[in-house]
């Protein structure tokens, strides 16, 4: 009975060794992943995650590149503070880099071109185009992953539905062979969901299109309160940037403007009786124009302001530093 009871205690002992190791690993998993949503103040997909470990076993030396040589697409973005935080754990050398974000608001700018608005937070990126995770507000998760030409300041179009979800789009659409390890890694946490039906629920909560054409949801109550559509339509508006931008006239582009003007002094109206979604719309449609740059005093008084008023705080500081970064003098 003796001998019975030894032999119990050590079978229990060796079956419970392997859980408590594997549940090791999961507790520093997602400690990990806790750690990098506090610090950005916004909650990330588990794909990003899996991607990650996946390209630190790939490419050690140099994980963001882990995916050039296949798919000649740099990680960015997010992934740049997590190499940064695996070589701080891994060196005891304090981090003497003075360019190193120093909140939540310089990391949302890390690879962050001009016309990408608070919602597209840049996560990979090639020659010719930016990819990033889309969120309509700063406490939800990314809705898909989006992609924008660089240097350009037309469409936002949603890709795929997660950075794992837009490995396997790129590699269908270059018509690579991934990796075994990296295909059954995708497969495995493929998403459920459907990148159309994804975009179809979320139009029905798009108010307007404006200039980047995925648009903006705004809630909207009764009595249709939280949006009121602007006093001009999109090509009036569009005429009325470039041609204001073609003369150096003030008396010319004061007239040219006088609807714009107009249609600013409804904006005040509209907040003050809870329509956020005009002036939200407006300057959003500003910032995406080819002309953005010189109406750069209009896009700082409405967006902040717009997304202040909806309750995205994060969105608004995002923002503000966009706006700041763009106004500061060249360094040397």
């Amino acid at each position: 009975q003796h001998y019975k009871s030894i032999t119990f205690i050590e079978v229990v002992q060796t079956m419970s060794e392997p859980k408590v190791k594997r549940r090791k690993v999961r507790e520093d998993k997602e400690s990990k992943k806790s750690e990098l949503e506090e610090t950005f103040g916004v909650r990330f997909n588990p794909g990003m995650q899996l991607l990650w470990t996946w390209s630190l076993n790939q490419s050690p030396e140099d994980p963001l590149n882990s995916l050039h040589s296949l798919l000649n697409l740099k990680l960015c973005g997010p992934f740049r503070y997590l190499q940064k935080s695996t070589t701080n754990t891994e060196n005891t050398a304090p981090n003497t880099d003075s360019t190193a974000p120093s909140d939540a608001v310089d990391l949302h700018m890390l690879d962050r071109e001009w016309h990408c608005p608070p919602e597209f937070q840049p996560c990979a990126q090639n020659h010719t185009h930016l990819f990033g995770l889309w969120r309509d507000t700063p406490w939800e998760r990314p809705t898909f992953v989006v992609e924008k030409r660089k240097g350009d300041h037309g469409a936002i179009t949603p890709v795929a539905m997660d950075t794992l979800d837009l490995i396997r789009v790129l590699s269908k659409k270059r018509k690579v062979d991934l990796p075994k390890d990296l295909k059954k890694l995708i497969e495995a946490h493929a998403s459920t969901k459907d990148l159309k039906k994804v975009e179809t629920t979320r139009r029905k909560s798009v108010v307007a299109k404006t200039f980047n054409k995925i648009g903006i949801v705004v809630l909207v109550g009764k009595n249709d309160v939280g949006y009121r559509p602007l006093t001009m339509s999109y090509s009036e508006l569009d005429a009325m940037l470039t041609k204001s931008c073609e003369t150096d006239d003030e008396a010319k582009k004061d007239k040219i403007l006088a609807p714009f003007d107009e249609c600013m002094n409804y904006i005040q109206f509209a907040n003050d009786e809870c329509d956020y979604g005009m002036g939200f719309e407006l300057g959003m449609c500003v910032f995406a124009h080819k002309t953005s740059r010189n109406f750069m005093g209009t896009i700082s008084s409405l967006l902040p302001l717009a997304y202040d008023l909806l309750g995205r705080k994060l969105f608004s500081k995002i923002m503000k530093r966009i706006c700041e970064k763009e106004e500061a003098p060249p360094t040397n």
